[in-house]
């Protein structure tokens, strides 16, 4: 008599083509598996261009919701690359310039308002966040001196750990586009960097 196990076979990794049919068909599954891969990349990517690890939460939630909407109002036909990843970065790159601009908003809005009577007093704070916060502020600081176009760049490319051809991809500009791009950057960068220390 042959035993046979009782604990199921655990599946393959489905590619992210595979998911990406998943989601055309409306599986939310698929949607939950492409978070588990990168929502740490995006939410890396995003705390890295707000200097904010809230910002970044909010920005990785916007944009799986974002992902799914997009799948539920029309056929985005087949997925034309081996990671979905490059697409996701995109999402939230356009999710961080609506909330850029909506706190920007915002901040007019209260600076408009009279001052509170009493302040209230947030002593507890992580002593981890707030240091890396002011480290990226600096990084920031000297990297807000580039071109929009540069900075975007060597934002995907270093701090997303995209290759040129999925940062190309984030853009919509050629490989040689990014790689001139990256150049230019690294040269300006340490005077730059001095200046901000």
């Amino acid at each position: 008599m042959t035993m046979t196990s009782s604990r199921p076979e655990k599946p393959p990794t489905a590619r992210d083509g595979d998911l990406w049919d998943a989601l055309r068909r409306q599986e939310p599954e698929a949607l939950g598996e492409l978070f588990g891969r990168y929502a740490a990349a995006v939410h890396a990517y995003a705390v890295r261009h707000t200097g904010s690890y809230a910002y970044a939460d909010d920005a990785v939630q916007a944009a799986f919701m974002t992902a799914w909407r997009h799948f539920g109002r029309s056929d985005p036909g087949p997925l034309r690359y081996d990671t979905a990843l490059p697409w996701l970065l995109a999402i939230a790159r356009n999710e961080l310039r609506n909330t850029a601009r909506a706190r920007r908003r915002l901040t007019q809005f209260l600076l408009r308002q009279p001052a509170p009577l009493s302040h209230p007093d947030h002593a507890e704070t992580v002593a981890a966040r707030v240091d890396s916060e002011k480290h990226i502020r600096a990084v920031r600081a000297a990297l807000s001196d580039l071109p929009a176009h540069e900075r975007e760049t060597v934002e995907l490319v270093y701090w997303a750990e995209l290759s040129i051809a999925d940062a190309a991809v984030v853009l919509g500009v050629a490989e040689g586009t990014v790689k001139a791009r990256l150049s230019r950057a690294r040269r300006r960068l340490p005077a730059l960097l001095e200046e901000h220390r």
